[in-house]
C-alpha cells in the first residue's frame, strides 16, 4: 500500500470513526444494536477495512462491544451506569469551573454570555418541537457547557471531562425525548450564566450539582432505563 493509500485509509476511517459516534450518541443507532460490516458498508458508503478499524477505536471508547462469534454491537444503556456517570460528572466539571473562573477574563465573560444567549433562543424552538431544534439545542448546549470551562488552564483535566461528557450525551438524549413541566433547563443555564459571571463559584458549583442531578432524576423517572 502506498502512503497515499495509507493516508487516504487513514482519513476514511477518521469519518467512519466520527460518523459512528455521532450515530450513536444520537441514538440513531440504539444500544444493542448489532453492527454488521456489510450494512454499514451500505449505509456509510465506506469500505470493510476502515469501518472495523473504527469499530475497533469505538470499542476502545466505550462506545460498542465486541463479542466473540457475534461481531460488534452498540454498547448497552442503564441507568445503574447513568448514576455513576453523572457522579463523576459532577466531581470533573465542578473542579473545571473553580478553575475557570479563577482565570477567565472579560473574553471569556463575553463568550460565557454569548453561548448563553444562543441556548435560549433555540430552547424556544425546541419547546415549540420545531424540525432540527434538539440536535440545534444540543449542539449549543454542549457549546455552553464548553465555554463555561473553557478558561480551565488543566489539560488533564478537560481531557477527562470530555471522556465523561461524551457518554452522558447518549442519556441526554433520552432526557430530551422526555416531556415534562417540572422543569426549566432554561432558567438552569441562566442561573448557571449569571453566576458564572458574577464569579460566584460556591453557588455556581451548587447549582450545577442541581442541574446534572435533574437531567438524572428525569431519565430515572421516566422509566425509559433499567
Amino acid at each position: 500500500m502506498s502512503a497515499n493509500e495509507e493516508l487516504l485509509e487513514d482519513s476514511l476511517s477518521h469519518v467512519a470513526w466520527q460518523t459512528l459516534r455521532n450515530d450513536i450518541i444520537s441514538g440513531r443507532l440504539p444500544p444493542q444494536a448489532r453492527l454488521r460490516i456489510n450494512k454499514l458498508r451500505d449505509s456509510y458508503g465506506i469500505g470493510a477495512s476502515p469501518l472495523r478499524e473504527a469499530l475497533s477505536r469505538l470499542v476502545s471508547d466505550g462506545f460498542v462491544i465486541a463479542q466473540e462469534r457475534r461481531g460488534f454491537s452498540v454498547a448497552p444503556m442503564s441507568l445503574a451506569e447513568f448514576r455513576d456517570l453523572t457522579d463523576l460528572r459532577k466531581l470533573l466539571e465542578k473542579e473545571a469551573l473553580v478553575a475557570s473562573l479563577k482565570q477567565g477574563d472579560d473574553a471569556w465573560e463575553a463568550s460565557v454570555l454569548g453561548a448563553y444567549h444562543r441556548l435560549s433562543k433555540v430552547h424556544k424552538r425546541l419547546l415549540a418541537k420545531e424540525e432540527g431544534a434538539a440536535e440545534e439545542w444540543e449542539l449549543l448546549n454542549d457549546e455552553f457547557h464548553e465555554t463555561l470551562v473553557s478558561a480551565c488552564t488543566s489539560a488533564h483535566l478537560l481531557r477527562f471531562r470530555s471522556i465523561i461528557y461524551a457518554y452522558t450525551q447518549r442519556y441526554r438524549r433520552v432526557c430530551l425525548s422526555i416531556h415534562s413541566v417540572k422543569r426549566d433547563a432554561n432558567e438552569e443555564h441562566k442561573q448557571l450564566c449569571d453566576a458564572a459571571l458574577k464569579r460566584d463559584t460556591k453557588r455556581l458549583c451548587a447549582i450545577m450539582d442541581r442541574h446534572l442531578e435533574a437531567t438524572y432524576v428525569k431519565v430515572a423517572e421516566s422509566g425509559k432505563l433499567d
